[in-house]
């Protein structure tokens, strides 16, 4: 009896498997990792492994969906860190906010600006949490946003922004940081 349990739990582990290679909805991956982890715990304590399925249960089906929800909630945000002192980025007239509008809806994100001098970025805002800053020139009246080079979505902002001539996107390289 115990061995066709085993065998209809790994027959589902494999077509959970390839449900998750497959899918592209992220919150439908938390549900489907946790369920091949409470499968692959279940196949432990068949295997009289008791100690080792309670750890894949605490560590599969709790702190890892709770990693991902919280990457994916993360996914969906642009931070902009403002420091320019004019209405560049003021929701009603600002071009920069209607600019930046238009590429998070084109992106399907919430676009976020705060207002932190260049000082006070800690917690939660530290450099590696922002996508762009916006500041302005003070030699030539440009705008510079700055934004890091490895992701792909600065080379559409980059294009978004080719006709515009008081507008400059800067590429800046991401060093390692030892926080």
């Amino acid at each position: 009896m115990n061995f066709l349990i085993e065998n209809m739990l790994q027959i589902i582990l494999i077509i959970v498997t390839i449900t998750i290679v497959k899918s592209k909805n992220n919150i439908r991956l938390v549900v489907l990792f946790s369920l091949f982890s409470l499968i692959t715990a279940a196949l432990y304590y068949l295997n009289k492994a008791p100690d080792v399925a309670l750890a894949e249960v605490a560590i599969g089906c709790a702190i890892i969906p709770l990693i991902f929800i919280i990457s994916i909630s993360k996914q969906q945000e642009f931070v902009v860190i403002n420091h320019t002192n004019d209405n560049f980025l003021e929701s009603e007239i600002g071009l920069g906010y209607s600019l930046l509008q238009d590429f998070t809806n084109h992106y399907n994100l919430k676009l976020s600006i705060y207002n932190i001098g260049p000082d006070n970025l800690k917690g939660v805002f530290r450099s590696r949490n922002v996508d762009l800053i916006v500041e302005k020139s003070q030699s030539d009246d440009k705008y510079i946003l700055k934004g890091k080079e490895s992701t792909i979505l600065i080379n559409k902002l980059e294009q978004m922004t080719k006709d515009i001539s008081n507008i400059e996107i800067i590429k800046v390289s991401e060093d390692e940081t030892y926080d």
